[in-house]
């Protein structure tokens, strides 16, 4: 009996050694959504650069020993069978936005559960000061909290000349005496129309700026992408500016968009991102933003953007206006926004998950 103990014992120890001795990382993400799979994408290939070994994607965590997960999607976290994790595992997990103001069902479902939900989570990635500030404002010790922003491909998005943008926005049949704002993000509820509104992103505001716009400018065009759009086009139709959507099927696809534009407006409530800031900057595109998530850290009013406060239509307007009548203007924070989106590669994006994951790796 001593002996069948000892024996048991002896094996558990062993597979314990090995456990910690085959530590790796695991990223877990939803591969059907868009956005989740491409920050997936790059964050995983670039810490498989670093590491030395190809980091499973997507891998069911629930029944892994010794590892480091890394939870991109938070869902998973937040809803799944946590409680069947075995505490041998490292815990990361990310959290883009979630802001309180937010009434999605999904994001006040999550913030009902902060704190206690980050109680076995190790490290817990903001992509902006905002997000860490609502997370310590609910209970999450500001020690777990590790701010890395999004990154952006530079080889994907890219500036053009001149004549190229011309040339796609004849493609695009926008005429180019008119000037194009952009707004590339899904602002309706659900999957179809999108006739209800998802206020956090700000489609009202965004309407109301281009109807305090339209009294000072008759030039106005706007681009639009991305699925649930059509409370916008409906407030667009109402106050007569010309718009074209496309909602496109592959990611990348968007790349041309962005070169057909004039300038970005940015009109949310709240934010993590969004993506479309390091898009746009690296695109050779002006930015106007309210004051939210990555936007708040990284523009420097007046020098490589304009910022304006939360649901001030009129200042947003009124930024606008400035750069539609000082090409000059345009052109430098152009300059800038492409200096500015050089620290914010994929790759060094990766490297930041790599400082963390060593972080808690076992000795």
């Amino acid at each position: 009996m001593v002996r069948h103990r000892l024996s048991r014992i002896k094996s558990i120890i062993k597979n314990e050694i090995s456990g910690r001795k085959n530590q790796q990382v695991h990223y877990i993400s939803d591969i059907n959504n868009w956005a989740f799979k491409w920050v997936a994408h790059y964050v995983t290939q670039g810490m498989s650069r670093q590491l030395g070994y190809a980091i499973p994607l997507n891998t069911p965590p629930w029944d892994l020993r010794h590892q480091i997960l890394i939870f991109g999607n938070r869902y998973p976290w937040f809803f799944g069978p946590r409680e069947r994790l075995h505490h041998s595992n490292k815990v990361v997990v990310t959290w883009c936005h979630g802001d309180p103001a937010d009434a999605g069902p999904g994001i006040q479902k999550m913030i009902k559960q902060l704190p206690g939900v980050f109680d076995r989570v190790d490290r817990v990635v903001v992509t902006c000061d905002y997000s860490a500030q609502v997370l310590m404002d609910h209970g999450v010790p500001e020690y777990k909290l590790v701010k890395i922003p999004l990154g952006i491909d530079r080889k994907k998005f890219y500036p053009v000349d001149n004549e190229t943008k011309q040339t796609i926005r004849s493609q695009l049949n926008i005429p180019p005496h008119v000037f194009c704002i952009g707004s590339f993000q899904k602002d309706g509820n659900g999957w179809e129309e999108g006739l209800e509104p998802k206020w956090i992103k700000g489609p009202d505001v965004f309407i109301e700026t281009m109807a305090r716009l339209k009294e000072r400018h008759d030039n106005l065009m706007v681009l639009l992408t991305g699925p649930a759009r059509g409370y916008v086009k409906q407030g667009l139709d109402r106050i007569g500016i010309p718009y074209r959507h496309t909602f496109l099927e592959d990611y990348f696809d968007i790349t041309p968009y962005y070169h057909a534009l004039d300038l970005y407006l940015i009109a949310s409530r709240g934010e993590g991102g969004p993506q479309a800031l390091l898009e746009g900057w690296a695109s050779g595109v002006p930015l106007v933003s309210t004051r939210v998530g990555m936007p708040r850290d990284l523009i420097l009013s007046g020098e490589n953007g304009f910022l304006a406060d939360v649901e001030d239509a009129q200042q947003l307007a009124t930024h606008i206006s400035t750069l539609i009548e000082n090409p000059r203007l345009r052109e430098a924070f152009r300059q800038k926004g492409l200096q500015t989106v050089k620290a914010h590669d994929w790759q060094q994006v990766a490297d930041a998950y790599v400082d963390v994951v060593r972080s808690l790796s076992t000795p």
